[in-house]
């Protein structure tokens, strides 16, 4: 199993663990981590045609959260620019969809990290069961 994926494993465990221990360190530990899973999943992907794997893990490491928002944030304008011209059915057009629901969700993780790992005053709401 892939990191991303023990991590989203991990979050998940940690959302569910029985009412008694769902204190908010864990509900903001889970949301934490799953933002992780989706950061090392993109940059998996990433790096994944680097033609030496050896050095993969070595590429990974340059890649920075502030960064990746910035390229995230600049590439889902250019596809709601892209979609605001109503761009006709096509393999392109799906492939955009699907890109511009990555940006807008690698945005949206990220902003629940930092609420989760820096905002004291917030409480994450318990989920039920």
């Amino acid at each position: 199993m892939a990191f991303a994926d023990d991590l989203l494993a991990l979050a998940q465990d940690i959302a569910n663990l029985p009412s008694e221990e769902r204190r908010q360190a864990n509900l903001q530990r889970s949301v934490s981590t799953a933002y992780y899973a989706l950061f090392h999943l993109l940059i998996s992907e990433a790096t994944l045609n680097w033609a030496r794997p050896e050095l993969r893990p070595v590429l990974g490491r340059l890649f920075g959260h502030g960064p990746m928002c910035t390229a995230s944030d600049a590439k889902g304008a250019e596809l709601n620019a892209y979609f605001n011209g109503n761009p006709p059915e096509s393999p392109e057009r799906t492939v955009a969809q699907h890109l511009r629901t990555v940006c807008k969700a690698f945005g949206q993780a990220q902003q629940r990290r930092v609420d989760a790992d820096y905002n004291m005053g917030r409480e994450l709401p318990r989920p039920k069961r």
